[in-house]
């Protein structure tokens, strides 16, 4: 590794690579000073980090001059602070999140006012760099893990490898960004990712990891618009490979891009001179509480069991589950019958219909049709006719009949009955439904099938106004 008039060596073949770098710098007449070199070491303190086998921390040094720097009064001092802060903003994380009220201070023709939201920010930033992690150094013969994450704050990614941090990345949105849709915008991480850690990634195995589902197959999608083809084109240098992985398990990357920061501290004693510091920093504190031991029991599984006890239908499953005949039943250790892994609900106390009232007509429900209903029933419950009676519950429930938006075609305006010309032009037997079969050749013309017409439909009903065939040649031509 070289940077200007720095060289550090660090390879595990330490003295064959030391003597190599010696002999560039003779072959090249160029010349170290001894005094200035050093070797042998297992923590080397360079461009304002620490290096050890542990891997990467912020230089000690470096961390005291944030700390003792002063509160910023111009533009050109909050610049230098962010400059000085954003060196090390692989090991924050969250760092766009939390410079947000900062950066909003350099924008154009915008007045300088340091709010309270300035200093929270000033004061979290040092905070951060006082505590930064130690970052794992990347192994380039093994494969990286990147977790993605983006919302309507900003992008985040985390580089990882065998479950050790490597860096942080994230950046606020720009002004167009912000009106991206949400797939764009998760696939905007990803790029964001790839760029930044490029010198890591390329060429290498890497495995990306997002919560948004759809872009696990945005290799194989065909409807894309141009600025996702273009990232596309990007995404395919790599060897890379995208999964699902859900939000509430993606915690790592989660905290980059929405994560609200909460602590919560206990003390038990408290001297009374802090209770106005709190009030003056707005810190939220509880001076007493008090609280009883609930212990809650799920009664409907209790009531479910109970029932199936009494429901002769599932007594004979019961028997035949003993006798290893319904395979496709089972009894835990309660001796609750489970269909699959669905919970057989008895027809006795009304508990379906405890269950329909509770999937239908509940807050947490809002009247869901009956296709979703059912979907969402089955996942848990089963019993005879369930479907049906899913069907028929909806049907009748008052308030969806009343709200729910009709689906059929609106009926026409009022008007009266139009005035036929003749008695009987149009007459429907819809009674009977009579149709007439008439015998017939194949070898029959037109003439001879219109002579058959007129003696036996004709005849029984009189002259028709309109006559609808299959055109076929025999109706078409002389008829």
């Amino acid at each position: 590794m070289e940077y200007l008039d720095k060289f550090v060596v660090n390879e595990e073949e330490h003295e064959g690579h030391l003597r190599l770098v010696l002999q560039k710098l003779r072959e090249n007449q160029l010349y170290a000073k001894f005094s200035k070199c050093e070797f042998w070491l297992n923590e080397v303190s360079f461009l304002g980090h620490v290096i050890t086998d542990g891997g990467i921390a912020v230089d000690p040094g470096k961390v005291k001059d944030v700390l003792k720097w002063e509160l910023p009064t111009t533009v050109s001092e909050i610049r230098s602070f962010l400059g000085l802060a954003g060196y090390y903003r692989r090991f924050i994380e969250g760092f766009s999140k939390i410079v947000k009220p900062l950066t909003s201070l350099l924008e154009k023709d915008k007045k300088f006012i340091w709010s309270e939201a300035c200093q929270n920010s000033f004061e979290e930033l040092k905070k951060r760099l006082t505590t930064a992690p130690v970052l794992a150094m990347p192994d380039i013969y093994k494969s990286f893990d990147i977790y993605c994450d983006a919302s309507k704050q900003g992008l985040g990614c985390v580089l990882m490898q065998e479950g050790h941090v490597i860096a942080y990345a994230s950046r606020q949105l720009r002004k167009h960004e912000q009106n991206y849709p949400t797939h764009d915008l998760e696939l905007a991480a990803v790029v964001h990712a790839l760029k930044i850690w490029r010198h890591y990634l390329l060429g290498h195995r890497c495995q990306i990891y997002t919560d948004h589902k759809s872009l696990k197959y945005i290799f194989t999608q065909n409807d894309l618009n141009l600025r996702q083809r273009r990232w596309l084109e990007l995404i395919k240098d790599y060897d890379l490979e995208i999964h699902y992985h859900p939000g509430k398990a993606n915690v790592v990357v989660d905290a980059l891009s929405r994560k609200s920061y909460v602590n919560a501290t206990m003390i038990s004693q408290m001297p009374r001179e802090l209770y106005k510091e709190f009030e003056r920093l707005n810190l939220g504190f509880v001076t007493h509480t008090e609280g009883i031991t609930i212990e809650v029991e799920p009664t409907l599984e209790q009531e479910i069991r109970k029932g199936q006890i009494e429901d002769s239908k599932i007594q004979e499953i019961r028997e035949m589950i003993e006798a290893g005949m319904a395979p496709d039943f089972t009894k835990d250790e309660q001796g609750m019958v489970w269909f699959r892994k669905r919970i057989c609900v008895p027809d006795v106390d009304h508990l379906c219909e405890k269950i329909l009232q509770e999937a239908h007509d509940s807050v947490y429900s809002i009247h869901p049709g009956s296709t979703k209903m059912y979907q969402d029933l089955k996942e848990r419950y089963w019993w005879y006719g369930m479907k049906r009676d899913v069907a028929a519950h909806v049907a009748l429930c008052d308030v969806c009949q009343r709200v729910k938006a009709e689906h059929q075609r609106p009926a026409g305006l009022l008007q009266p009955l139009k005035v036929q010309e003749w008695k009987s032009e149009e007459i429907v037997d819809r009674l009977t439904k009579v149709a007439h079969f008439i015998p017939v050749k194949t070898t029959y013309i037109g003439a001879r099938l219109a002579e058959l017409y007129i003696s036996r439909v004709v005849c029984l009903h009189g002259e028709p106004k309109m006559i609808v065939s299959d055109r076929g040649t025999q109706f078409t031509s002389r008829f």
